[in-house]
């Protein structure tokens, strides 16, 4: 004899799935880089002509840093110029890039029978809207208001952008006006339309080095985290069903 009903099964197979979606959102939102990485010393010019061969894209922003304030400003700056910002506003694009030091061919392999990994011959793709896909080896295209209530793409840690959205005064780490590829041009055409914003230039903003060697550590504490909220969901939403449903465990 079967111990629950079809009912029974069908509440507890919604509980499960609704635990399942609370982790994946929070997997996706959750930003360990907030705490785990911890301000540096700002960047200066000095710093920064002391050794040109060195990038300094992501590091705090010393006071003699340039800062654009209009989309005049962001248009007049070179490749090589680096600039900082306080934007007014952000807003998620939904469009994400492949972090350049990830190898595409790299995430897209697979495991046989016994465990090992083979590869699948399959290319990742340099940009994507699927919306798993920031939480690790992709980074999120984002609009910011400036001063003159222009946007303007940017590419940064997503703690900033829950600052932004927070209203706080938030100065931009060292960036570089960056050109974008066809592909991201092609996927950031219509939201940039939306706001009167060029698609072709990013204000590259996020610190590769210190992502790329803490990848798996970010990813250790965002899955653990993740699937704490799983069970601690699941625990809630299953003690409700038994009381409400009278399901007994």
């Amino acid at each position: 004899m079967e111990k629950y009903t079809f009912r029974e099964k069908a509440v507890l197979t919604a509980m499960m799935l609704l635990a399942l979606a609370a982790a994946f959102l929070f997997f996706r939102r959750f930003e360990p880089e907030a705490f785990l990485k911890k301000e540096g010393a700002p960047v200066g010019m000095e710093v920064i002509k002391a050794d040109i061969s060195k990038s300094y894209t992501g590091k705090t922003a010393g006071e003699d840093i340039p800062h654009i304030a209009s989309v005049d400003d962001f248009g007049s700056i070179t490749g090589s110029e680096y600039v900082t910002c306080v934007p007014a506003g952000v807003v998620e694009t939904g469009i994400y890039s492949l972090k350049p030091w990830v190898d595409p061919y790299e995430i897209t392999k697979g495991r046989n029978s016994k465990g090992r990994l083979y590869s699948t011959g399959r290319k990742a793709p340099e940009i994507t809207d699927m919306p798993a896909a920031d939480a690790e080896y992709y980074r999120e295209y984002y609009l910011i208001e400036l001063e003159d209530s222009s946007y303007i793409l940017a590419q940064f840690s997503a703690s900033y952008r829950k600052k932004i959205e927070d209203g706080e005064r938030v100065v931009l780490p060292v960036g570089l006006k960056k050109t974008n590829s066809d592909a991201a041009k092609a996927a950031l055409k219509d939201i940039c339309g939306m706001y009167h914003a060029d698609h072709t230039y990013t204000l590259y903003m996020a610190d590769d080095e210190w992502d790329r060697e803490n990848n798996f550590t970010v990813f250790m504490v965002r899955f653990g985290a993740a699937a704490a909220v799983f069970f601690a969901t699941a625990l809630l939403l299953f003690l409700g069903a038994g009381k409400l449903c009278g399901i007994k465990f």
